[in-house]
């Protein structure tokens, strides 16, 4: 089920960790506005013109009150009263390591199993 625009919080709007530093909100707050514009091709056809307008009204709203620290503590206070804070789990698998794949052992045919057995060396 779908949270209704009303229903985000600021953080999960633009898409930014509780954590987020004023710079991590202030690049979020510009892709946020980049995918909500006027003539995005990002919600072409998802999202009506009122929605846009209320989404672009909601992201302006969450950046004002996440840059001010005073108004982000006030705002953190107010959520925690609400609802206990699970972390976000990511769409995917984020690694700096290099992802090894190791070849699979060749599949033994029935050939080989009976060259095998009637092979005189063991």
């Amino acid at each position: 089920m779908l949270k209704r625009i009303e229903d985000w919080n600021y953080y999960e709007l633009l898409s930014v960790e509780r954590t987020a530093s004023q710079d991590e909100i202030w690049e979020a707050y510009q892709a946020a506005l980049a995918t909500y514009r006027d003539g995005s091709l990002a919600v072409y056809g998802l999202v009506a013109e009122a929605e846009r307008g209320l989404i672009l009204e909601r992201i302006q709203e969450g950046f004002q009150t996440l840059r001010d620290p005073k108004k982000r503590q006030d705002y953190d206070l107010a959520l925690l009263r609400r609802a206990a804070y699970f972390p976000p789990k990511a769409p995917f698998r984020k690694s700096v390591g290099k992802l090894e794949i190791e070849d699979a052992p060749p599949k033994k045919t029935w050939r080989d199993r009976l060259r095998r057995i009637f092979s005189r060396n063991p």
